[in-house]
């Protein structure tokens, strides 16, 4: 019986081992075998918010509120409501590649078609996730008076 430490979980891209501390990487790999693995990684990062959001939408409608629990230690509480909110106000179908999580969570107050239309005019005004939410709020404010 050996009391050394589990190795922590990892997926493999080529010659690069992803885990939940770093990457190894195996070798020597010339610069064009870095291409994919970067872009996983940058597509993880993007990803997560998401994955998270959906994630425990799903669970807890399946198993309750308790289903939450399990991320607790991994992520602030405020971080796991945020996911949450974000994901169950936002539908897949108004999600925008291009735009970043923050900007989902800028419009994700909004009604479905018009969380879509600020996210469309955001990609093609070049708008940051700060600028699209100061003019949602300021749409927000105008619509409410």
């Amino acid at each position: 019986m050996s009391d050394a430490p589990k190795p922590p979980p990892k997926i493999s891209v080529g010659p690069f081992d992803f885990t939940s501390v770093g990457v190894r990487i195996s070798g020597k790999p010339d610069m064009a075998a870095w291409k994919g693995p970067l872009q996983f990684a940058l597509w993880c990062q993007r990803a997560g918010p998401w994955w998270i959001g959906d994630l425990l939408n799903a669970g807890e409608d399946g198993f309750g509120e308790t289903f939450s629990q399990m991320c607790e230690g991994a992520i602030s509480p405020e971080m796991i409501n945020r996911y949450a909110s974000v994901a169950r106000r936002v539908p897949i179908q108004n999600r925008l590649a291009s735009q970043s999580w923050s900007a989902h969570a800028a419009v994700a107050r909004l009604e479905g078609s018009l969380q879509l239309r600020f996210l469309k005019k955001a990609d093609k005004e070049g708008w940051s996730s700060e600028e699209l939410r100061v003019k949602v709020r300021d749409y927000m404010r105008r619509d409410a008076g």
